[in-house]
């Protein structure tokens, strides 16, 4: 009921003009609308009330950054950096891994994640960050405590077994794997780690029978079959190889790496052939 807690705000804020406290929940209101411009008038009224206010220059940056203004969402959230609120330094980070500096998104999720290491949210976005940064052992510790608040959240299980693989923890990642594709069977992408985990462990009939089983199963037949062929040329199959990476360019024949395994993995095959 957003049109009626706009108009008992706006009462208040005609009423109370000084209480800078009902310009914040009402721009708080505007932004769960989708109204940007609204939200932030009010809240620069706001903040004009209470310059240095935690609340208004939090709800501002969130503002700037919902409208993708992240130059504006820092000129705000910076003043409160130094602060040890959790909510903020979240929120920094969301700004500049939305500008790719993923160096100080990590920096500041570390921060939120060690004020509020409770919150999975915290632990997902930090577990990105450090996979994003090469970082893979902190992931696999910080994406390790994300599993243990939320064991059932098939994202976090995701990631969380992306850096296991990074690791080269291929037995953990493959019973992670395993217990995510038995909550979503249709996870294709956890379903493809999972191939390419029982082929790092040298068990390629498992490999091979799982991914012709994707085949009934999945509309993405181009990406399964590079696997496929990836995996013959692993056993050193190379008609094998030869003949997937053709079926694949028969479904997109410009596709770069099946051209580029023709040309280089097996010479005497030319792509045009």
């Amino acid at each position: 009921m957003w049109l009626h807690a706009v108009q008992i705000y706006q009462k208040l804020v005609h009423d109370a003009p000084e209480a800078w406290k009902y310009r914040v929940r009402l721009g708080m209101i505007y932004l769960e609308m989708g109204n940007l411009v609204a939200a932030e008038q009010l809240l620069l009224q706001a903040l004009r009330l209470d310059p240095h206010n935690a609340d208004v220059l939090y709800t501002l940056g969130m503002a700037s950054y919902q409208s993708n203004e992240l130059d504006r969402a820092l000129f705000y959230l910076r003043e409160l950096a130094g602060k040890d609120i959790a909510k903020v330094h979240y929120l920094i980070g969301l700004v500049y891994w939305k500008r790719l500096d993923y160096v100080s998104a990590e920096r500041h999720f570390r921060i939120a994640f060690d004020l509020e290491d409770g919150n999975v949210d915290t632990a997902l976005a930090l577990g990105e960050a450090c996979l994003r940064n090469g970082n893979f052992a902190d992931a696999v510790e910080v994406l390790g405590r994300a599993v243990t608040l939320a064991p059932t959240d098939n994202v976090v299980s995701y990631v969380y077994a992306q850096a296991l693989i990074h690791t080269e923890a291929f037995d953990e990642a493959e019973i992670v794997l395993r217990g995510l594709i038995t909550r979503a069977a249709e996870h294709s992408d956890a379903m493809h780690a999972l191939a390419g985990v029982l082929m790092r462990l040298r068990r390629y009939d498992d490999a091979e029978q799982l991914l012709k089983s994707m085949l009934t199963q999945e509309s993405d037949q181009a990406r399964i079959l590079i696997m496929l062929g990836r995996l013959a040329l692993v056993r050193a199959q190379r008609e094998k190889a030869e003949e997937y990476f053709r079926r694949v360019l028969e479904i997109d024949p410009q596709h770069q790496e099946a051209l580029e395994q023709l040309r280089y993995f097996i010479p005497h095959v030319h792509p045009s052939s």
